[in-house]
């Protein structure tokens, strides 16, 4: 039996710390309220807020995050993705969402150096994260499992619409990105239907639009990897994506090490380098990935990294506590990024 399990909590306390979101509720902040609507969606908690009058939008929007679960979710077997896992080692015909999201990954890989592997899903079987079976693996079964894993074992036909896992038994798993595609999908939905400002948020991972209310900046909170009551710091921004990717999120501990679910797709092991990485960015999609492929780097690659990805910016807590910043983001602020 493993030891002490962590809470599964997103990384970013966000807009729920900062303007009081429990709940279903009409906030009243002055000026016409803001409807607030959440659900239990890709196994966590989805939060949609816009203006007054724009529920049938926001009902729309979380309808969008539903039917997108169905696609993404390996361990329903009518999922498309499972559709793929259970036909490894033959071509099968995806829809466009799953299209979209491999070729997202297949274009970044060779920034983030391939840290992002959609493959990792036997490495994720062995450790038992996303079961009540959360254990240490043998090294046998790791070694077993790395042999199916890899980002160029995937096979994507983009325009056939169709994808490939080279070997039999690999097994892709997208929960990684999937949250940040169906986010900025949910925020197209309500663009589309005349929402001019509003958020989506789906266990932490957050895209924000518009400012709010009195064309006030938002604020994010971003959370001490830590101390889950103390904050880091705001970011302050009327526009854009911000996910976080830490070692406290869905982890246990076995004679006080703790193990976590972000595995490094070289070794099978959890990523030691960091604690937390945040990442602000256009997408919720990319900035899923970035934040998931730079936690696995060391603090200086990582900051590298971030600064080389235009309109991307970000936060890295390295395993020893220290805080490493992009410039940009240091910029933005009002006032001092990191409080006392």
């Amino acid at each position: 039996m493993p030891g002490n399990v962590g809470r599964k909590l997103p990384g970013l306390l966000a807009i729920i710390l900062l303007a009081g979101i429990l709940g279903v509720y009409v906030l009243r902040s002055g000026g016409q309220p803001d409807v607030v609507i959440n659900a239990f969606v890709m196994d966590t908690v989805a939060i949609i807020r816009v203006p007054a009058g724009h529920e049938p939008a926001a009902r729309q929007a979380m309808a969008e995050l539903e039917r997108l679960e169905r696609v993404f979710d390996r361990r329903d077997p009518a999922s498309e993705v499972a559709r793929v896992n259970a036909a490894a080692g033959r071509w099968v015909a995806v829809g466009p969402e799953v299209v979209a999201v491999l070729a997202l990954v297949e274009d970044m890989a060779a920034a983030t150096g391939g840290l992002f592997d959609v493959t990792v899903g036997p490495l994720l079987d062995r450790w038992g994260f996303g079961t009540e079976a959360q254990a240490l693996p043998e090294e046998a079964d790791l070694a077993r499992a790395l042999e199916l894993v890899g980002g160029p074992l995937v096979e994507l036909d983009r325009a056939g619409g169709r994808v490939r896992l080279a070997r039999p038994g690999m097994v892709i798993d997208l929960g990684g990105v999937a949250k940040g595609y169906a986010i900025d999908r949910a925020v197209q939905v309500l663009q589309d239907r005349g929402v001019s400002r509003g958020l989506v948020e789906v266990g932490g991972d957050i895209y924000l639009f518009g400012g709010r209310q009195g064309d006030r900046l938002w604020r994010v909170g971003v959370e001490h990897p830590r101390d889950r009551d103390r904050l880091l710091g705001l970011i302050h921004l009327r526009d854009g994506a911000v996910a976080t990717s830490g070692d406290y999120q869905r982890y246990f501990t076995v004679g006080g090490e703790r193990y976590h679910h972000l595995l490094d797709p070289r070794t099978g092991w959890p990523g030691r380098e960091n604690m937390m990485v945040t990442v602000v960015g256009t997408s919720a999609a990319e900035v899923d990935i970035v934040s998931t492929a730079v936690f696995l780097m060391g603090s200086q690659q990582g900051l590298a990294l971030l600064e080389s990805l235009p309109g991307t910016e970000g936060i890295i807590v390295d395993a020893e506590g220290n805080v490493r910043i992009t410039a940009g983001l240091a910029d933005r602020q009002r006032g001092p990024f990191f409080e006392d």
